[in-house]
Formats: structure tokens, C-alpha cells, sequence
């Protein structure tokens, strides 16, 4: 039996940074990247992650550049990061909000795990449902670290503690409408 080598090239790319996921140490494991004409997940390289992180805020423009595998028995294209510049600061400004005690969260498992079974999509998706449904301010969609449970990744919890696992975007509404009990209590209470 022949093995197949996945294919190494470099690569450098400029884009907008839309997403960091970190470990429980604040160290950078992945950054979401977006440019005109891809959308890319880029696991971050040991050695760059104590080093970057503390410049980086999601709207800034970024130049990134390491090593893309092609792993063609499995049709995957990883990317890893070994150099990383902030080319400009966000476009806009945010200022802290001091959110109320009442605000529900929803988490999202964010660990390798989950990041590569698609709940970066989920993500997405529930930004979407939440905002549609008018909850934007109530909601607040958190990214977490690892929830240990990796074999059935894709991870989120809702409010009121309800875990769901294998999560598709697709089921996203369906979850939503099911915990609005939950979702709407802090809407009634502010």
C-alpha cells in the first residue's frame, strides 16, 4: 500500500482578521481570516503563540503568512500561521458596553475538536438567528475553550444549562426556538 503525502506549500495572505480563538491560557490557537475571495481557518504555530494576541482585534487588517498543506486523501486544506503583522486597526471603534447581570449567553465550543467540525459556522448561524429575532442585546454568543466533549463536537450550551452536541448550522432556528423561553427571560427583564 502506497501512502499519500499531502502536498506543502507556502502561503501569505492579507485580509480581515473576523475571529481569534484562544486557549484557557490567552494563548492564540486559531484566527479566522476573511478576504474578497475566502474565508480562511488558520491554526496558529506554537512558537507565535505567546507573541501575538494582545494587538490583534477582530475588523483589523492583518498580514499572515506560514505553510498550507494539502491533505488530498481527505479533500482539507490546513493553513498555519508563523508570521503575523496588524497592517491597520479596525475600521470603527468599539466601546465597552456594560452589559446587564440578566444577559443569557450562549457558548460555543470553540476547541479543535469542534473548530474543525464547523463551529465557526455555527457561530455565524446563531449571530444571524439572534439578531433576526430582534434579541441582539439580550443574547450574547461566547466563545469557550474546550468542553471536553470531543467526539461529539460540534459543542454548544444554552441557557439554562441545555447542552447540544453534533450541532449542524442548519438545526440553529430549530435550537433557538426551543430554548426561547430561556432567551426571552432576560428580554422581559430588562
Amino acid at each position: 500500500m502506497v501512502a499519500i503525502q499531502p502536498l506543502v506549500s507556502e502561503f501569505n495572505l492579507v485580509g480581515k482578521l473576523e475571529d481569534v480563538v484562544s486557549d484557557s491560557k490567552g494563548r492564540v490557537k486559531y484566527l479566522s481570516l476573511s478576504t474578497p475571495e475566502e474565508d480562511y481557518a488558520i491554526a496558529v504555530a506554537k512558537a507565535q503563540t505567546k507573541t501575538i494576541g494582545h494587538n490583534l482585534q477582530p475588523g483589523c487588517q492583518i498580514r499572515v503568512a506560514g505553510m498550507r498543506k494539502y491533505k488530498l486523501h481527505q479533500g482539507e486544506v490546513e493553513y498555519k500561521a508563523y508570521y503575523l503583522e496588524v497592517l491597520a486597526a479596525p475600521a470603527f471603534v468599539s466601546t465597552a458596553v456594560k452589559r446587564s447581570h440578566k444577559t443569557k449567553k450562549i457558548l460555543v465550543c470553540q476547541g479543535s475538536s469542534c473548530y474543525k467540525k464547523g463551529s465557526k459556522a455555527i457561530s455565524k448561524q446563531l449571530c444571524n438567528v439572534i439578531a433576526a429575532r430582534g434579541m441582539g442585546g439580550e443574547v450574547e454568543i461566547k466563545m469557550t475553550g474546550c468542553m471536553k466533549q470531543c467526539k461529539q463536537a460540534p459543542c454548544i450550551v444554552m441557557p439554562g444549562k441545555q447542552s447540544y452536541r453534533r450541532v449542524q448550522p442548519q438545526q440553529i432556528s430549530a435550537l433557538v426556538g426551543t430554548n426561547m423561553a430561556f432567551l426571552q427571560a432576560s428580554k422581559n427583564n430588562s
